[in-house]
C-alpha cells in the first residue's frame, strides 16, 4: 500500500494523472479494503506474469469507451490488519471529498463526476457524498455527481466481517485496527442508516446508481493469511451488494475479480464499461438541469402559448385544479411537523418505485400502494411527496410529476374519470405537445370526449407513453374517498393495464396510490408493491416529533411547567396509537383547559377516533341547541355535493329563516361552534373534519344519534324543491 503521509496530496491521492483540459467529465475510482491503488484495478495474466491490463488507463479499454473523460484513481490507506491507521469509514469519506475539492481547480472544478467503488470503496463513496451534502463547502460536488457504480460493495454488510474481526484481534500486536471493519457486520444498524440516508439523497437528486455483484466464491482466508481454511464463500452477496429497485447486474467473478478485466472482450468489462458509458452520456445535461431547474407548471398558460388552438379543449378538460386542491388541503390539515415524512425518500419501496427497474427483485414496481388506517398521515405524506418530487423533477431531465387528491366532499374529486382528467391536465400543462393525443377525440366529440372514463383513460395512457417527454410519475391520494363503484372502475383498469406490462417501462408511467387498507382495494393492488405506512419504523418517530411539536405549542400557549409538559407528552405517547389525527384533536381539547387540569383532562379523553368522536358529539348534544337541528346540519354537510358556505348551509337546513341575513349567518355559525372538532370552517366553507367523521356518523354514531344518508339526501332534495316553488 502506498504511503499517503507525503507532502504533496495531489500526487498521492490521484497518482499518475495528467492535467488534460479538454475532458468533459471525471470518473473517480475508489479501491477497497487493504488494497494497493497500483494493483487494485490491474489484471495480471496468470500465463504471462509480465502482462498486466489496467482497464481504467489502457488506451483500448475504458478511455476508448468513454472518451474525453478524466479517469482518476483515488489512493487512501485502508490497511486494517497490520500497521493500520486509526481511522473509520466516515473519516475515509470525508478525506475523499476533501481530496476531490483540493484536486479540482479552474475549469476542472465544474466537471460532472461519476464514482466507481470496489468493495469497501463503495461505502467510502457513500460516506463522502453524505458528508458533502451536509456541508455547504462541499455540496457542489454532490450537485456535480451524476452517477455511482458499486462493484460488490457491502452496503448491508458482509458475513465475513466476523472473520476479519478475529484476524484483527490476533494481529493486534502487529498494529491492526478494526476501525474500518468494525461496522461491516451483516445488517449492522450504522450501515443500514447510512444506506437509508444515501438512498434518500440519491432519490432527492436523482443520482443514477448501478450495483454489480459477484456470483463466485472467494477463498477469503487464503487471500488474507496465505493459508487454507473454512473462509470460503461470497464475500458480499447479492442482497448486500444491491439496492432494491436499482440496476443490479451479476458479474462472472469472485469478489477480488470484480474490478479486474483481461481485455476489451472481457464480458465483465463490457458490462461495467457500458454502465459507465450510459452514466457519462447525459452527464452535462444532468448537471445543467440541476443548476438551472425548470419550474413545474401548474397552470395552462404555458400550454396555450404553444398551442393556442387548444384553448377550448383545455377548458373542457378542466374539472378541478390539483395544485389548488393540495394547497386547500394543507390549510385544512396545517403544516406537517418539522423533520417528518422526508424519510420516505430513503425507503426501499420508494427507491424501487422511482427507479422502476425491470430487474428489481421486488414486486412489480410501476405501482406502489401505501395504505394505513384513518388519521395515520397518508394525505400528509402524499402532500410531502407531491412537493418534494416536484422540486426533484424540476432539477431532473425526463421526469414529470402529476398528482390528484381525492375528496368525498366534492363531486369533482370522487370519481375515476375526475382522477384521470386531473392527472392528464397536469401532464398537458407541463408538456403542451401531449395535447395532440387529446385533440382528435375532442374535435370529433367536443366536451363529451371527457365524459367517458374509457376515453379519458386511453388519452392518458397515450400521453404517458410519449417517450419524448420522459417518464411520468403520478400520485393519487385517498382513493378510498371515491365512491365504491368509482374505486372499482379505476382499480380494475389499473390492474388490467399494469399486469399486462410486467416487464415495466412500456407504459412509461408509475403510479403511487394511498388509501385505507380496504379489502376491495387490496384485492386489486396486492400484486403490486405495497406497504402499510405504520409498519415503517420511521413512522413511529414521526408521531413522536408531532407530539413534541404540539406539546411545545401548548407549553407556550398555556404556560405549562416542564413537569406538566412532560406528563402531557407521556400520556399522548401512551394513547396516540399511531394516529396523528387523534393527537391533533386531543391537543385542541387541551387548548381550552387550564394547565393544572391538562393531564387529568387528557387521561379522560378516550383512545381511538371512534370513541373520541362519540365524546365530541355527546358534548355538542348536551348544549342548548336542539339535537334535531344538529342532526340535520351534520346530515346536510355529509351528503352535499360540495362544501357549502355558512349562508348556504343555513338555507339548506332551513335554519333561522325568519331572521335577517346577518343574524341567520351568525346564529348558524353558533350551531357549528357546538360541533367543534367534528365540523370545521375553512376558506368560508363548512366541511367535515375528516373522512373518518363521515364513517362515524353513518356507521358508528351509536347511542345518541344516527344519520341515514338516504334521509339526508331526501331532506336536502325536499329543501331544494321547496326553494324552487
Amino acid at each position: 500500500m502506498r504511503c499517503t503521509r507525503v507532502p504533496n496530496p495531489k500526487s498521492s491521492r490521484f497518482p499518475g494523472v495528467g492535467s488534460e483540459r479538454t475532458n468533459l467529465r471525471s470518473i473517480v475510482a475508489v479501491h477497497g479494503l487493504g488494497a494497493n491503488v497500483d494493483w487494485s484495478w490491474t489484471w495480471k495474466d496468470p500465463k504471462s506474469p509480465g502482462r498486466h491490463v489496467k482497464w481504467l488507463q489502457d488506451p483500448n479499454m475504458l478511455p476508448t469507451v468513454v472518451p474525453r473523460s478524466r479517469i482518476l484513481l483515488y489512493s487512501y490507506d485502508s490497511r486494517w490488519h497490520a500497521d493500520a491507521p486509526k481511522i473509520r469509514l466516515s473519516l475515509c469519506g470525508e478525506e475523499l471529498i476533501r481530496s476531490i475539492r483540493d484536486f479540482r481547480d479552474g475549469t476542472t472544478a465544474s466537471r460532472p463526476v461519476v464514482f466507481v467503488g470496489h468493495s469497501l470503496g463503495g461505502n467510502v463513496i457513500q460516506h463522502a457524498l453524505l458528508y458533502a451534502n451536509s456541508d455547504d463547502a462541499f455540496r457542489h460536488i454532490v450537485t456535480l455527481t451524476v452517477g455511482v457504480v458499486f462493484l460488490g460493495s457491502p452496503l448491508r454488510g458482509s458475513e465475513f466481517q466476523s472473520l476479519a474481526e478475529i484476524v484483527t484481534w490476533f494481529s493486534r500486536f502487529t498494529g491492526s485496527h478494526d476501525g474500518i471493519v468494525r461496522n461491516l457486520a451483516y445488517d449492522d444498524e450504522n450501515l443500514m442508516d447510512t444506506l437509508h440516508q444515501f438512498c434518500r439523497m440519491r432519490n432527492t437528486l436523482s443520482i443514477a446508481t448501478s450495483c454489480f455483484f459477484e456470483i463466485y466464491d472467494t477463498d477469503y482466508l487464503k487471500k488474507m493469511l496465505r493459508m487454507g481454511g473454512p473462509g470460503r464463500g461470497r464475500v458480499v452477496d447479492e442482497a448486500s451488494a444491491c439496492i432494491p429497485g436499482l440496476q443490479r447486474i451479476p458479474l462472472a467473478a469472485n469478489h477480488s475479480e470484480l474490478n479486474k478485466y483481461s481485455g476489451p472482450d472481457d464480458r465483465s468489462f463490457q458490462s461495467v464499461s457500458a454502465e459507465l458509458r450510459r452514466l457519462c452520456a447525459d452527464a452535462l445535461a444532468v448537471v445543467q438541469r440541476r443548476t438551472k431547474p425548470k419550474p413545474i407548471v401548474t397552470d395552462r398558460d404555458h400550454a396555450l402559448k404553444e398551442k393556442p388552438e387548444a384553448r377550448e379543449c383545455l377548458r373542457d378538460l378542466f374539472l378541478t385544479d390539483p395544485y389548488e386542491d393540495m394547497m386547500a388541503l394543507k390549510r385544512k390539515k396545517g403544516e406537517r411537523a418539522k423533520g417528518t415524512c422526508a424519510w420516505i425518500l430513503g425507503t426501499d419501496e420508494l427507491t424501487a418505485w422511482l427507479a422502476n427497474t425491470p430487474e428489481s427483485t421486488l414486486a412489480s414496481t410501476d405501482v406502489l400502494w401505501l395504505h394505513g388506517n384513518p388519521g395515520t398521515g397518508k394525505s400528509t405524506m402524499s402532500m410531502f411527496l407531491a412537493e418534494a418530487l416536484s422540486e426533484t423533477f424540476s432539477r431532473t431531465p425526463n421526469k414529470t410529476l402529476a398528482y390528484f387528491f381525492c375528496d368525498s366532499g366534492y363531486d369533482t374529486r370522487r370519481t375515476a374519470t375526475a382522477v384521470v382528467r386531473g392527472l392528464l391536465l397536469q401532464l398537458v400543462q407541463q408538456h403542451p405537445r401531449l395535447i395532440e393525443y387529446i385533440l382528435p377525440k375532442y374535435e370529433e366529440r367536443g366536451a363529451r370526449a371527457f365524459g367517458s372514463f374509457d376515453g379519458v383513460w386511453a388519452m392518458f395512457m397515450k400521453a404517458c407513453a410519449d417517450t419524448a417527454t420522459g417518464r411520468k410519475y403520478c400520485v393519487v391520494d385517498a382513493l378510498d374517498e371515491c365512491t365504491q363503484d368509482e374505486q372499482v372502475t379505476l382499480l380494475k383498469q389499473i390492474k388490467e393495464t399494469f399486469e399486462r406490462d410486467r416487464s415495466g417501462g412500456k407504459l412509461n408511467v408509475s403510479l403511487l396510490i394511498t388509501s385505507r387498507p380496504y379489502l376491495e382495494i387490496r384485492e386489486h393492488l396486492q400484486a403490486f408493491l405495497n406497504k402499510n405506512l405504520a409498519s415503517f419504523e420511521e413512522s413511529g418517530r414521526d408521531i413522536s416529533r408531532f407530539i413534541n411539536e404540539k406539546v411545545a405549542d401548548l407549553k407556550e400557549m398555556k404556560h405549562y411547567t416542564a413537569t406538566v409538559a412532560a406528563n402531557v407528552a407521556r400520556v399522548l405517547h401512551e394513547k396516540a396509537g399511531g394516529i396523528f389525527l387523534w393527537v391533533g384533536l386531543a391537543c385542541q381539547e387541551l387548548e381550552k383547559v387550564a394547565s393544572r387540569n391538562a393531564v387529568t383532562r387528557l387521561e379522560k379523553i378516550p383512545e381511538g377516533l371512534q370513541w373520541l368522536y362519540q365524546e365530541l358529539l355527546d358534548t355538542a348534544l348536551q348544549q342548548d341547541e336542539d339535537p334535531e337541528t344538529i342532526k340535520r346540519l351534520l346530515g346536510i354537510v355529509m351528503v352535499a355535493r360540495r362544501p357549502m358556505s355558512t349562508r348556504e348551509l343555513a338555507s339548506a337546513c332551513d335554519l333561522y329563516q325568519n331572521e335577517g341575513e346577518e343574524e341567520r349567518i351568525q346564529f348558524t355559525a353558533e350551531v357549528l361552534a357546538a360541533c367543534r372538532l367534528i365540523i370545521v370552517v375553512r376558506d368560508e366553507k363548512v366541511l367535515l373534519l375528516h373522512q373518518s367523521v363521515r364513517d362515524f356518523l353513518v356507521t358508528g354514531a351509536g347511542r345518541n344519534i344516527s344519520i341515514s344518508e338516504l334521509k339526508a339526501h331526501n331532506a336536502l332534495a325536499s329543501r331544494c324543491v321547496g326553494c324552487l316553488i
